[in-house]
């Protein structure tokens, strides 16, 4: 065979292996995952997909990467594998996904024959919270006005193929005894005996996943008080809170006073040397000759997101408006016979 004919039957076969191997660029692969940023999911589900792969290229190794940068290299928080007859397959981590945390995921499919191909990067994503307490929760203190409320809390979502979150839920009194604790599955507790009223309580919930040894541990921000309807067994003045004041949350202080039975009463703010600072009652909210019921007072109605009567709050100034040093100062009560003093610590403005 002459030279010319050897190089044209090279080049026919070269350009039928051509057209019969599918090029690199047609493989591609791309993973469906969650959308929603922040994520809902502590383990979602991720469902890579393989297209443009042959027969040839099977049995497909499916491989999910979770990551806290996008180089992957470093921060691998999950790197699954999975290898399959098919050309998609559906992939859920091991473990939970760190809380408050930015992440990225791709998906790998490598062949039979050892070629890689890379999905796109998805991200960045922001991780939920795996606990979040809810009702009753106020960062200022809940008032509840039934002995046997409802604690609500919610947590992040997981994949069926994990099982399913436990719980305990613990209540104390504020020197820490505990009162109630439960096991249970659910979200909603309903206590199984009444607490009693007038009396400060903290909750928390502990969670975690027996599949995969995940847990956290989340108390509440402030003191739940329940309080009781019926008529207060003394005249008391409770010291005041938050103390010292104001924070971050709020620019008052709360006061809270009951009255053992029907009375004229006094509150005002001194300093140090007895002057009126402030006066609350008489003040603007109540006349001078208001007789106050027996009964308790400061309170903040049912759901209330100050944690007190804002009637009853005092934010730092004196009776012309105007802020009141940085300091110590007394609030007085006078009332049924009885004159009691609480100490509040204001931190200016």
């Amino acid at each position: 065979m002459r030279r010319t004919d050897r190089w044209w039957r090279a080049l026919f076969v070269a350009g039928t292996l051509a057209w019969s191997i599918p090029a690199a660029a047609q493989r591609s692969v791309s993973v469906i995952g969650p959308t929603d940023n922040p994520l809902r999911d502590g383990i979602p589900a991720f469902t890579i997909v393989a297209t443009g792969f042959v027969p040839a290229d099977l049995p497909l190794r499916f491989t999910l990467q979770v990551a806290t940068n996008t180089s992957f290299a470093t921060g691998l928080l999950s790197d699954t594998t999975v290898t399959g007859a098919g050309t998609s397959q559906t992939i859920a981590p091991r473990r939970l996904l760190p809380e408050r945390s930015t992440v990225y995921w791709r998906g790998v499919v490598t062949t039979a024959a050892g070629l890689q191909v890379n999905s796109a990067i998805s991200g960045p994503f922001n991780t939920a919270p795996w606990l979040t307490l809810m009702s009753p929760n106020n960062p200022n203190g809940s008032v509840v006005y039934t002995k046997r409320p409802l604690f609500t809390w919610r947590s992040a979502r997981i994949d069926a193929s994990a099982g399913r979150w436990q719980y305990e839920i613990r209540v104390v009194e504020s020197n820490g005894n505990p009162v109630l604790v439960g096991r249970l599955d659910d979200t909603v507790y309903a206590p199984v005996r009444d607490l009693e009223g007038n009396t400060s309580y903290r909750w928390s919930v502990s969670a975690w996943i027996p599949s995969t040894g995940d847990s956290t541990r989340v108390s509440s921000a402030a003191s739940l008080v329940v309080v009781d309807p019926s008529v207060p067994p003394a005249t008391t003045l409770f010291q005041n809170f938050p103390n010292p004041f104001p924070n971050d949350r709020v620019n008052g202080t709360c006061i809270w006073f009951d009255l053992r039975t029907a009375s004229a009463v006094e509150l005002q703010v001194l300093d140090l040397r007895g002057n009126l600072v402030r006066s609350l009652i008489p003040g603007p909210a109540f006349p001078s000759s208001a007789t106050f019921a027996a009964g308790r007072y400061g309170r903040a109605s049912e759901g209330s997101n100050t944690g007190c009567d804002p009637r009853l709050s005092w934010d730092g100034t004196d009776d012309s408006g105007r802020a009141a040093p940085t300091g110590v100062y007394l609030i007085r009560l006078r009332a049924d016979g009885v004159e009691t003093f609480r100490k509040a610590l204001f931190k200016g403005r």
